[in-house]
């Protein structure tokens, strides 16, 4: 939903009078956050596609023929001059109620391997957007592809450090460890965090900024209040959910995290160095492969979840924190690798798409 946030704006700035209609689910949280953001809202039915025959399967497949009539039915009143389709779920009828209708069509892939959704549609789109570099190989060889990066929210390149020091009270000798599991949190992150801050509470050149998920935020505090004292020098906040994420990473010299494509393409972004700890069942592994292109650039360490622990959480967070020259170096390497300019390129390739084949 982010990404295709980041899109319209950039479709917006990129060309007046632009007529956008996002169409979701009723269920997903573009049903309430869309509309708050100024655009159209549609919704039609979609579900996940299942990897093996079941009867779930088939329900799926009912459901995805009632989606596609459904989005035939928005498109035909709308009469959009080109389709864009995100890789969730819901891409599926509507990108596919596109090419029935003969209507120019661009898919985006967030992660280095595409969801099953995108395998599908890549094979009838227009043109493919991806996040990753050579990725050609999923894809028919006739088949345009261009690498635009992952679209971001315009927020998180603009926050600011200074700013965010007073957002987060962080102190100017402090280095700032930010650790986060994604929306929802992670539990294991958590735990984590908790068995290594015994090795942490006597770093008074530390702060710990820890977004631990609504789910486990109050077993989380309850524990660290276990295994505070009195004499502690390090500076711990745990939060439910940090709404202002570009201030986090504004304020962060090096952050630990899952690997999602949206975290990622937000990281190398802003340039912040970080331990990626990546979510072990992600479909096709894809968290993992998101993260080794980063590493082999010297931009992250990879932390497996099999190998996580306090020790070694704490030990890895050790040999980076303190250590100026490492950090710089990884920064500039994640700079290199992020795409801040992703929606520009990706609004780019829409347009170009629509006047093309309208022309």
């Amino acid at each position: 939903m982010y990404p295709g946030l980041a899109l319209a704006k950039a479709l917006q700035k990129a060309r007046e009078n632009l007529e956008i209609l996002y169409i979701g689910t009723s269920a997903g949280l573009e049903s309430a956050l869309v509309p708050q953001a100024g655009l159209e809202f549609k919704a039609v039915e979609a579900r996940g596609l299942p990897r093996k025959p079941s009867f779930k399967a088939l329900a799926t497949l009912l459901s995805a023929g009632v989606g596609t009539l459904e989005s035939a039915n928005i498109l035909r009143q709308f009469k959009p001059d080109v389709v864009v389709g995100m890789g969730a779920y819901v891409s599926l009828p509507v990108v596919g109620a596109a090419v029935l209708r003969q209507i120019p069509t661009v898919i985006h892939e967030q992660n280095a391997v595409p969801g099953l959704v995108n395998r599908v549609l890549g094979k009838v789109a227009t043109a493919v957007a991806v996040s990753y570099p050579d990725m050609g190989s999923y894809f028919p060889t006739n088949k345009r592809i261009k690498f635009t990066g992952n679209p971001i929210r315009e927020e998180i390149l603009l926050a600011n450090r200074r700013e965010a020091m007073k957002t987060f009270h962080v102190g100017k000798s402090r280095k700032v460890l930010l650790i986060f599991g994604g929306s929802r949190g992670a539990k294991m992150i958590n735990d984590a965090v908790v068995e290594a801050y015994d090795g942490w509470r006597h770093e008074n050149g530390l702060q710990i900024i820890h977004a631990t998920g609504k789910i486990n935020h109050e077993s989380t505090i309850e524990a660290i209040e276990k295994v505070k004292s009195a004499g502690d020098e390090l500076i711990y906040n745990a939060y439910p959910y940090i709404e202002d994420m570009g201030a986090a990473y504004a304020v962060a010299d090096l952050g630990v995290c899952r690997s999602g494509a949206t975290t990622v393409a937000e990281i190398t972004a802003r340039g912040l160095p970080s331990v990626l700890i990546p979510y072990p069942y992600a479909t096709d592994n894809h968290q993992e492969k998101n993260s080794r292109q980063l590493e082999e650039l010297g931009a992250a360490r990879i932390l497996l979840d099999r190998d996580l622990s306090g020790k070694s959480l704490f030990e890895v967070v050790k040999s980076l924190i303190f250590d100026r020259s490492k950090l710089a170096k990884m920064a500039e390497s994640s700079k290199t690798f992020g795409r801040p300019d992703a929606a520009e390129a990706l609004a780019a390739l829409v347009i170009e798409t629509a006047e093309i084949t309208t022309t």
